[in-house]
């Protein structure tokens, strides 16, 4: 009964320290920590910067009901002007899963603000009409962007600065499109005279990549910033539907336009991010 007391307080902590050891492993190392994997969601600001380009617009619709011209349409089928928008800041969020350590996927959507671009010289030049009022700006609209991307990271998990590249495939879409009223002199009459219309560009499926960076406040903080430089292929069709009506004579002036502009913008991103780790 002595031994008894004796030994069960001598091999209490002898049994633990070996089942310690053989749990480590042969060598007698602790287990790897299982393997990881990481969620990030981001939001923040969109600086979007449209591309300039020179459009051909072709007439599908010519309606001229004029019956002292009815010549007058001969010219007008085709025309060349400038769709210059001006940049703009948006809005963006996008969340990213990244199971491996230099590897991950994200989706991305950039909600653009209301862009205002294109000259009306080619249309005056093209009629034949004296500009009356301000020069400038014919239309104005809104982009969505919405970007499913791969993604690289070349730095180990452990690094707080984390750039990033991925190539990806893009889906762009236009709201609150509208055509400005132009005004115009007739030189027929030497009245002041508006056209009104309607404005419409389609959607666009194209590529995208991107480059980017987080910088991550700390080892045991789940907050970043994140700054990036998007790129976005967009070819859309761009539709122009004007017409007025000449009060005193009542007749009807109506005119289709359709050409392919190249929206294709940079968009740079800055913003906030949270992180959080998975056991796989």
């Amino acid at each position: 009964m002595k031994m008894t007391r004796i030994l069960i307080p001598v091999m209490t902590p002898l049994a633990l320290a070996i089942s310690s050891v053989a749990s480590a492993g042969p060598a007698g190392y602790a287990p790897p920590p299982p393997p990881t994997q990481e969620f990030k969601v981001r939001i923040g600001g969109a600086y979007i910067s449209p591309n300039s380009d020179n459009v051909t617009f072709a007439d599908s619709l010519l309606i001229w009901p004029d019956p002292i011209n009815p010549d007058f349409n001969r010219q007008w089928g085709a025309f060349r002007t400038n769709i210059d928008p001006s940049d703009e800041w948006g809005w963006f969020i996008n969340a990213e899963w990244k199971p491996w350590d230099h590897w991950s996927v994200s989706l991305s959507y950039t909600d653009g603000d209301r862009h205002t671009g294109g000259r009306r010289d080619g249309w005056h030049n093209r009629f034949g009409l004296r500009e009356f009022g301000r020069r400038g700006d014919f239309a104005r609209w809104e982009p969505q962007m919405t970007a499913a991307y791969l993604n690289w990271y070349p730095l180990p998990p452990s690094c707080l600065i984390q750039p990033y590249m991925g190539v990806g495939i893009n889906y762009t879409d236009f709201s609150s499109e509208r055509l400005r009223d132009w005004g115009w002199i007739n030189p027929f009459t030497g009245r002041s005279e508006f056209w009104g219309g309607r404005l419409n560009l389609g959607d666009n499926w194209g590529y995208t990549w991107q480059i980017g960076v987080d910088f991550t406040f700390g080892h045991d903080s789940s907050w970043l910033i994140n700054i990036a430089g998007i790129y976005y292929d967009v070819d859309t069709d761009i539709e122009v539907d004007t017409f007025f009506t000449d009060v005193p004579r009542q007749v009807n002036y109506r005119h289709r336009f359709g050409g392919d502009y190249l929206f294709d913008p940079w968009v740079f991103n800055i913003g906030v991010g949270y992180k959080f780790d998975f056991h796989w």
